[in-house]
């Protein structure tokens, strides 16, 4: 996987070490746990599925854990969240007298006064005088659409995402992984709980290789696929290599293949819609971005619901950790919509509350400790708030946080314009800050 060595976490499901960075991408702990803990669980589900339509921006996608954790999630738990739709619309209050579904008509009153058009997700309630409102009531669809862009610079490692197996045993490792250095990264086994649905990785390898067939033929993407074959689902690799065959009318035989291409992508695209149909999900509509996440985010327009951030660490990546940057991701960020991320890291926190958001962290109850944070533009959907302490933490050298003005900086320069900073300030230490409030912070620094 280009310069990426693989280890199995604890709860059996692949993790990554990037050799340029120096850094993991995931906790040795259990990569697929850890997504679910930092960044599914702690969404908040009764605020999001007042949207038909749900926005997602997965930065630093990945293998995609976070999308396809959450996408999975939302599989596992449908009954629930039904009920908690059906709840949310209880007050609902028809005002309707003529009701056309599909532009049939289904019920008709007396009165025959207001007409209501539904598209089985939406009900529109058209008045006399033309006035229009639109109004969303409850129906079996949890969401009308799930919007995800997936943005990483990688240009291998997105791509082999739906391809990848999630649960394996500690004996798949690699042994390059097995001196000391990388000892700390291999697994014991642990129990996995949660699964990758199968509709999600049809869904999303069915949009790539639509939407990115250049991609999907690249011959370091196949020889990589070659090169780490006990990691590759055998199924999904079977739907990618007839997803990928290209067109060609140069021979009979590579026509027959073209052929047998469109049958079989015509039935797996049906496969999976007609999944997602019967789950109550709705369609998800998936887009792959392979750029610098600060050009992504500087030229977006959209607003979304979820920002995931999974950035390799500030130390270590501290241009998608810049108070600039925040800037930007608070621009696009809906007001009711929420910012996960799994640093506690001061100056990240200090920087988003430079940026505008409420800051809260990520709390989790059966390991009484604190396992991310989440910013926000609503309060109300901060579940723990920071305390004063903590906020004066912030006000601490270690709260001094990173600056890409232009968001062009590279990592090296913007360290080292922070070193200078922080040497140079007047702030008093956090050593000092703790040791004179005579307690420890929720969260580390």
């Amino acid at each position: 996987m280009g310069n990426f060595n693989a280890y199995i976490t604890a709860d059996g499901s692949l993790g990554l070490y990037n050799k340029d960075y120096d850094d993991i991408y995931h906790s040795a702990e259990g990569a697929l746990s850890e997504s679910l803990e930092k960044f599914i669980l702690p969404v908040d589900y009764d605020n999001l599925l007042k949207n038909d339509n749900i926005n997602v921006l997965d930065i630093c996608y990945g293998i995609g854990y976070n999308t396809k954790s959450f996408l999975s999630y939302l599989f596992q738990n449908k009954k629930n969240f039904l009920k908690m739709k059906e709840k949310i619309f209880s007050n609902f209050t028809m005002y309707s007298d003529t009701i056309y579904t599909d532009n049939k008509l289904s019920q008709e009153n007396k009165n025959n006064t207001d007409t209501i058009y539904t598209d089985n997700t939406n009900t529109h309630i058209k008045k006399n005088n033309n006035d229009i409102y639109n109004e969303s009531v409850y129906s079996d669809k949890l969401f009308n659409n799930i919007y995800i862009k997936a943005v990483d610079s990688d240009e291998i490692l997105p791509f082999l995402s739906p391809l990848l197996k999630t649960k394996f045993n500690n004996k798949n490792s690699e042994q390059k992984l097995s001196d000391e250095k990388y000892s700390k990264y291999l697994s014991k086994n642990i129990k996995q709980k949660f699964k990758i649905n199968d509709i999600v990785n049809f869904a999303i390898l069915s949009q790539i290789c639509s939407k990115c067939p250049d991609n999907a033929n690249n011959a370091v993407l196949n020889n990589a696929i070659i090169e780490h074959k006990k990691y590759i689902s055998s199924k999904m690799k079977g739907v990618f290599d007839l997803l990928s065959y290209k067109r060609d009318t140069g021979s009979h035989f590579k026509g027959f293949l073209s052929n047998l291409h469109n049958i079989y992508y015509r039935y797996i695209s049906n496969r999976y819609k007609k999944a997602l149909e019967q789950s109550k999900i709705g369609n998800i509509i998936f887009d792959i971005k392979i750029e610098d996440a600060r050009k992504t985010v500087k030229e977006e327009n959209k607003l979304y619901n979820l920002i995931f951030l999974d950035a390799f660490s500030p130390a270590k990546c501290p241009c998608l950790w810049s108070y600039d940057f925040f800037k930007e991701l608070f621009r696009i960020l809906s007001d009711d919509g929420q910012l996960l991320t799994y640093t506690t890291s001061a100056s990240v926190k200090s920087a988003l509350v430079e940026a505008g958001f409420t800051v809260g962290y990520i709390y989790n109850k059966e390991k009484n400790k604190v396992v991310g944070t989440i910013a926000v533009k609503n309060p109300s959907l901060i579940e723990h708030p920071l305390s004063a302490f903590d906020l004066g933490l912030l006000k601490t050298r270690a709260g001094i946080f990173y600056r890409d003005e232009n968001l062009t900086g590279q990592n090296e320069a913007i360290i080292e314009a922070h070193k200078f900073e922080v040497l140079n300030s007047e702030r008093i230490s956090s050593t000092c800050y703790i040791k004179n409030n005579k307690k420890e912070s929720i969260c580390t620094t």
